[in-house]
């Protein structure tokens, strides 16, 4: 695959509301995780002047990011992601990852949370250029993003033939992924751009994969007893809990801990279990 419509693709799903507004600190217990991470390495930066949300959509993370720096910036390829966010503080930017309309040297802090696996191969080098071309130096870059290792999932899927090369085949149907990578082939792209991931922590080893398993059983069987459908079994149920703004004590209470038990994941494992997910840390010399 040579070509990919990125702003087509971005479009259609915005447009059918398949990614939407979301500021929950748990989200079925993944943003937990996400956020603290985020937060503790994103802010690692000596000026806190301009934060950069790359492939942002509807501000989701940038959100969170407000109270800590002086400017929010949300970059996505999607006009309709943009035009959804509801925030007045958050500056919204049309462009793509390869090609960002922004000076250079301008951002202290950079994320891309579950975008990395959206670019193509051959893309991957000139995103990480653009990125450090508008980093600042001794500025940070926080990518959360799939890995080709050993996460309980990966291995089933590789077992049973559900794999297509290293991507699983549900996640090139419906999540849009084009690339699943291996950490010493970050450690590449990040070299060649002279930059150095400064830390990294693999995700997906085992508690993830066991509560994210009951929770889409659970998902699936509630929402044939409500006889509802979505295109993935257990979606509709799993939105309407998503868009709950207020949770009742007691739905907090099992949040929370759910959201602890999946970080057990990363305090256990994250230094040394090559999971299906991974965070890194990349920082531009100063």
């Amino acid at each position: 695959m040579n070509k990919f419509d990125y702003e087509g693709y971005n479009e259609e799903k915005y447009g059918s509301d398949y990614w939407t507004i979301n500021r929950s600190k748990h989200k079925w217990f993944s943003n937990y995780v996400k956020l603290k991470i985020f937060l503790g390495w994103a802010l690692d930066v000596k000026n806190k002047d301009v934060f950069l949300d790359v492939g942002g959509g509807v501000g989701n993370w940038a959100f969170h990011f407000l109270r800590y720096f002086k400017k929010v910036i949300v970059l996505d390829v999607s006009q309709k992601a943009l035009d959804k966010i509801p925030e007045k503080e958050i500056a919204k930017v049309k462009g793509s990852a390869t090609s960002i309309p922004l000076k250079d040297k301008s951002v202290n802090s950079i994320l891309l949370a579950d975008v990395f696996e959206h670019i193509l191969p051959s893309d991957l080098n000139k995103m990480i250029s653009e990125l450090n071309r508008v980093l600042c130096p001794g500025g940070v870059i926080v990518i959360y993003t799939t890995h080709y290792g050993y996460g309980i999932d990966l291995i089933r899927k590789r077992m049973f033939g559900l794999m297509d090369g290293r991507l699983k085949k549900s996640e090139k149907r419906y999540s849009g992924h084009l690339n699943r990578l291996k950490f010493e082939e970050f450690e590449n792209l990040a070299k060649r751009n002279g930059l150095k991931i400064e830390e990294h922590r693999y995700y997906g080893a085992v508690f993830k994969q066991i509560i994210e398993f009951f929770k889409d059983f659970i998902a699936r069987a509630l929402e044939k007893l409500k006889g509802k459908k979505s295109s993935r079994g257990g979606q509709s149920i799993k939105e309407d809990i998503k868009n709950i703004k207020m949770p009742k004590a007691s739905m907090l209470f099992l949040l929370g801990l759910l959201s602890r038990i999946v970080y057990l994941d990363i305090l256990l494992f994250g230094r040394i279990y090559r999971g299906s997910s991974i965070f890194l840390k990349i920082r531009k010399p100063a």
